[in-house]
């Protein structure tokens, strides 16, 4: 008769589909093209009683204290002037968040006021 056949038992045929498996979607997978946007806290309460002070004092309008004067996406920033322009205002708050309790605390603000004689 003939000599033995060498039959691949299930759980290797199993195994190999796995990791053919893992491999192809490892491979094929596209990275993750989502952009996580995390909001900085807000900063403590007596800097933004600190911030309406100067804003009644200075007769700012237009920061929105609804808004978080560290997210940089509001009110507070301007952004810089395009080539060629010039800013007329300015009212930019910075923070700095990278402390390690997690706070965010106001480190500079640039205030530029026009004043019209």
């Amino acid at each position: 008769m003939g000599g033995a056949v060498n039959c691949p038992s299930v759980m290797n045929i199993l195994f190999g589909y796995i990791i053919l498996t893992v491999f192809l979607v490892l491979v094929c997978i596209e990275p993750n093209q989502v952009e996580a946007r995390v909001e900085p806290p807000y900063p403590p309460d007596y800097e933004l009683k600190a911030l309406h002070e100067i804003a009644a004092e200075l007769g700012k309008k237009d920061w929105n204290f609804s808004e978080n004067p560290c997210n940089n996406n509001s009110s507070w920033f301007t952004p810089p002037p395009t080539h060629g322009s010039q800013a007329i205002n300015n009212s930019t708050v910075t923070c700095n968040c990278s402390f390690t309790n997690g706070e965010c605390h106001i480190v500079v603000m640039y205030v530029l006021l026009v004043l019209r004689i």
